[in-house]
């Protein structure tokens, strides 16, 4: 256990860097090797309040600069260390990517990358301390905006993003194949919302979707809602945006309760569905393997 000493020390530190308005003075090693190790426990990104936020097990004084070619923020962490792999998250399109992992075994790296050629200050980081082991960093305004006028869906249905768009490991036939939307959990029977306004061209059970319902939009492009619990639309019928055209569930070939949501370009092709949806909080597993 950290002494009495040094926990009465480090609230002094505290203290008067918010006093003096300077970083926090990171955790000695002597105090955190009479413990645990520092390591990094949470990392977000919260596009509602348009900033990032990592927590830290003990304080932390991290360093950071931004980069324009290609444009990045870089965050280290001196002292706090991460023991997962390296995590790299396609987010949307002025966010493009966050990555997570190490620069060596004492260092933690965390890593946003964004649009090309995207308007970043070079020279100005908005690093803030909420607390000795709490930061954020603010994003620029000129990303909240890019947010909102990329966004060409809504969301349909609130909940836990659980898979993404790509090449995996599929959890039932343990084989490898392009997994062609993202998967959000949520309790058997959260109303699932029409992405965009269209026409319902097939709803209905497949083998391996389960129940589901698939979109025609005006730009040519498909939605496809699948494992549904319950169905709320007809073939032929007309929807408008953020209707109710279903229920979640785990029909078809499913290992629990979730909406798996692809989107086909052209009505054919798979393409990311993050990219056309609005950005919003993402939480990072950042937890030690």
């Amino acid at each position: 256990m950290i002494s009495r000493f040094w926990q009465k020390t480090q609230k002094t530190l505290w203290a008067k860097a918010v006093v003096g308005g300077v970083s926090v003075v990171a955790l000695s090693a002597i105090a955190w090797a009479a413990e645990a190790r520092n390591r990094l426990e949470t990392f977000s990104l919260d596009v509602t309040k348009n900033r990032i936020e990592f927590a830290t097990l003990e304080g932390v004084e991290p360093t950071g600069q931004v980069i324009a070619d290609p444009t990045r923020i870089v965050i280290d962490l001196p002292g706090a260390i991460y023991e997962g792999k390296t995590v790299r998250r396609s987010i949307g399109r002025a966010v493009q990517a966050v990555r997570v992992g190490r620069v060596n075994d004492e260092t933690t790296r965390l890593v946003v990358e964004f649009a090309p050629n995207f308007p970043l200050e070079t020279d100005r980081l908005r690093l803030q301390a909420r607390s000795p082991r709490h930061w954020s960093i603010q994003l620029p305004e000129s990303v909240a905006a890019a947010n909102i006028q990329s966004a060409a869906f809504v969301w349909p249905l609130v909940g836990t993003l659980t898979a993404g768009f790509g090449w995996r490991i599929h959890p039932i036939t343990n084989q490898r194949r392009l997994h062609k939307g993202i998967d959000i959990a949520a309790p058997i029977g959260t109303p699932i919302l029409a992405a965009a306004a269209g026409t319902v061209v097939a709803a209905g059970w497949d083998d391996g979707y389960g129940n589901f319902v698939e979109l025609q939009h005006a730009d040519g492009n498909r939605t496809l809602y699948a494992h549904a619990h319950r169905l709320l639309v007809q073939k032929g019928m007309t929807v408008r945006q953020s209707q109710a055209i279903a229920e979640v569930g785990s029909t078809g070939r499913s290992t629990g309760p979730h909406l798996h949501f692809e989107v086909l370009a052209e009505g054919t092709n798979p393409i990311d569905p993050m990219a056309l949806l609005p950005q919003r909080y993402v939480l990072f597993d950042v937890a030690a393997r």
